[in-house]
Parts: structure tokens; sequence; C-alpha cells
């Protein structure tokens, strides 16, 4: 199979289950194709975005299994986004290094997995995927992915980057609240990530200009209203991105980084729970 007619699949197909399709063991990486940017994806009906603000649960409200419910359908939706995302950059950007798009096929076959342990874990609660209102937050930002370096400096440092973030804050709430289960998705969800956020870095790097540093260049290819508070959560781990490859000055720069919108949402709640610094890591087999 041709990449690409992966690629379209994935964003065509209107039904969850071609959504989840992985990608086939063997395939053809066309890159002499034209660009193809696909503006909506293909969606059934109770898949189909909504303007609608649904608050993610606070943290203090995760001692109710509906809230739990709530939050991982919260998490799934973002998953699905980015596996639809991933499989456009495949058709958007069909120069991109072999190793780029490699990285994509392999990021959507871990994010179908996220989706599925979400999935199986939000069921247990009583919550199904559509059962309330689907933003497109991932998907308003078409835009800025004018190359492979904004699509990186955006999916990658900056949403999967915060993830590093909120996939360590909610492992260690669920924790609190004796749900181990649902902490352990967290903290597997997390070690990818890592990766996730480490084959962006790698696309990112190789573009940097002799006269900007890595900050300098990610603050251009991204545009405002988009901003780097984008790239980091509630609470910040800068560990986590050391382990993704970022350098020590844009850690730096990250950590320092505030805005209007700095430590509105959710940071009471986050130090009630006083969760420290310490990552929550996978144990070893």
């Amino acid at each position: 199979m041709k990449i690409t007619e992966y690629a379209k699949h994935l964003l065509l197909a209107p039904n969850l289950e071609d959504k989840l399709l992985p990608p086939p063991k063997q395939w053809i990486d066309d890159s002499d194709q034209k660009s193809i940017r696909i503006e909506t994806p293909g969606r059934n009906h109770k898949l189909q975005f909504s303007d609608k603000k649904i608050k993610i649960p606070r943290l203090e409200h995760l001692n109710l299994e509906s809230n739990r419910g709530l939050t991982l359908h919260h998490f799934a939706n973002h998953e699905l986004m980015a596996i639809e995302l991933f499989a456009w950059a495949i058709l958007a950007f069909p120069d991109a290094q072999k190793s780029v798009r490699n990285g994509w096929v392999k990021t959507i076959e871990e994010e179908q997995t996220h989706f599925k342990m979400y999935l199986n874990r939000m069921s247990e609660f009583g919550i199904q995927f559509g059962d309330i209102p689907l933003n497109y937050i991932f998907w308003k930002q078409l835009d800025q992915f004018q190359s492979v370096e904004s699509f990186s400096a955006v999916m990658s440092l900056s949403f999967e980057g915060a993830n590093l973030d909120y996939s360590q804050v909610y492992a260690k709430v669920f924790s609190y609240f004796g749900d181990e289960k649902t902490s352990e998705i967290m903290i597997y969800i997390f070690e990818d990530e890592i990766k996730h956020v480490k084959r962006g870095v790698r696309a990112f790097e190789k573009s940097i200009p002799s006269e900007k540093n890595s900050w300098e260049h990610y603050l251009s290819l991204i545009q405002f209203p988009f901003t780097p508070r984008r790239a980091k959560g509630y609470l910040f781990f800068p560990e986590t991105r050391y382990l993704a490859g970022l350098d020590a000055n844009f850690v730096k720069q990250l950590a320092e980084y505030e805005d209007e919108y700095t430590g509105r949402v959710n940071l009471e709640s986050v130090k009630k729970f006083g969760l420290g610094s310490e990552l929550m890591r996978k144990k070893q087999a």
C-alpha cells in the first residue's frame, strides 16, 4: 500500500474503526506526489466538531469516576485529532525526509494505541466517545502548518510537549485518588510522548539557521495568537524536555515564558495536591 493511500484513508473515512486501522507493515513511500492539504477530516455525525465549550473537570473532582471518564474523553479527542493531523502531514509534506515521514507513521500507530487505552478505560467509567461535544483545537492550527518545521513546532514541541506535563500531572492525581490503573495509562502515554516530542525536535533542529538559537527559531515558526503557553501544562516539568532532546536554553526560556493566560487554568487545583517535581516513570521489567 502507498503511504499516501493510507493517510487519505485515515483522513477521509467517516467511522472511528477506520481511523484506528494501524499502518501497514510494509508500505510504499510515494514521496513524489504533489502536496495535498485537506481542510477538514471525514467524520460521521457522532464525531463532528463542535464549537460548544466543555470544560475538563477540575483536578479535585477526579475522586468521582464520572469525572475521570470525562477527563479521558478530552484526552481521547486529542489523540484522534493527532492521528488525523499526522496523516495530514504525510499528504501535505511529501518532500519531508524519509526519516521524518517514518516517524509520523510510527506516531500515528502509537496515538491509535493511546486512543484505544482511553476508550477502554473511560467506558469502564460509563463514558462513550462522542458522548460530549468534540472540540477541534488542533485542527484550528492548519494555517500555522506552512512547513515541516512549523508543523513540528506546533504539533510536537507545543501540543505533545505540553502533554509531557499533563500526563505527569494526571498520573499523579489519579494515583492520589487511588486509581492506579488510570495512573499507569498516563505513565505509559508519557513514555511514548517523549518519543513523539523527540521526533519533532529532530525535524525542527535541522532547520535552525546559524544566526538563531532553537528558542528564537521556535518563536519564528509559530504565529499569534498561538504562543509558547501551549507548549506547557499546569505545572512545568523541565526534566521531561531534556528527555525529549531539547537544549538547556530552550527549556529555560519555556520555563520562564508567561503571558496573560498563565496560571489561569486549574493552577490553584494543582497547588492543593502538592504534586512535587519527581517524575512518575514506567516500571522496568
